[in-house]
């Protein structure tokens, strides 16, 4: 199958060269439009004349502007022809290259979901481990209150803040400047921390929806909250629209979420209190 940067350079050519084939017709219509409009003058001057010899230069006028009309009524069936081509070509092209870059993309999604359901899968082996060590009573009990899932773009404008206040409210969290030591393992150290939580405040911003680490902890959240079938989710949407997160999440955007343009930390701090109660 030809590759999509050749279909595109073709695309390219015949547009181009479609684009200098309409811009040679106009120039064709132009002239027989000024063959045209000679005729109609030297007819308009034989009305007005008996002078045999202007009689004759105009009849010898009108003749070779016709010639010249029928010259370009000529080439623009010809410049219209090749225009039709290139257009018919250029469609089918346009096709090929859709269902092209549509395959391409298909191959792509398709690796992208292998990867995504192995994380899956590897989160849940680790996901169910830990639970199944809080229900047998051994190394993990529940410590934290909620589990912060966010953005690194957005600690310092808004999530660090945010810490704080649910700390001084009494709330324990699990946010990751605190409990993610040097050397240690992001991965495990998320897994470990979703395990011991009982909910995940998620704050939604454009730079969440792009990051890896963020989606990790949104599915293992997800995957818990499935498992168990309890509430875990507390979404916060920050700097985001909802047409931004309908299209990153539909399942999340059903769900309700507190906004930071509209609710303050201390509205935040008091739904987390009475839901932790």
């Amino acid at each position: 199958m030809t590759s999509i940067s050749l279909l595109e350079s073709k695309v390219k050519r015949l547009r181009s060269d479609i684009s200098r084939l309409e811009g040679k017709r106009a120039g064709v219509v132009k002239e027989e439009s000024i063959s045209i409009k000679k005729i109609n003058n030297a007819n308009s001057a034989l009305q007005r004349t008996k002078n045999s010899s202007t009689i004759s230069s105009k009849l010898k006028e009108i003749d070779r502007e016709n010639i010249k009309i029928q010259r370009a009524k000529g080439e623009q069936a010809k410049l219209m022809s090749d225009i039709a081509k290139k257009t018919t070509e250029l469609n089918k092209t346009l096709t090929e290259l859709s269902k092209t870059q549509q395959k391409e993309a298909g191959k792509i999604y398709a690796q992208q979901e292998k990867k995504v359901n192995e994380l899956y899968a590897q989160q849940k082996s680790s996901l169910e481990l830990l639970t199944s060590s809080q229900n047998n009573g051994l190394e993990y009990n529940i410590e934290y209150d909620v589990f912060i899932s966010h953005s690194a773009d957005d600690k310092d404008s808004y999530v660090s803040e945010l810490a704080e206040e649910l700390k001084a409210a009494g709330v324990t969290i699990w946010y990751d400047t605190d409990s993610i030591g040097w050397g240690q393992s992001i991965r495990k150290e998320i897994d470990k921390g979703l395990a011991n939580s009982k909910y995940g405040i998620v704050v939604i911003s454009s730079s969440f929806i792009e990051k890896y680490w963020t989606n990790y902890e949104l599915d293992g959240i997800l995957n818990k909250e499935g498992s168990t079938g309890n509430q875990m989710i507390l979404p916060i949407w920050h700097n985001v629209t909802a047409d931004q997160v309908k299209k990153y999440s539909y399942s999340l955007a059903g769900k309700l979420a507190l906004n930071s343009a509209i609710n303050t930390f201390e509205d935040i701090v008091e739904n987390v209190k009475k839901l932790i109660k």
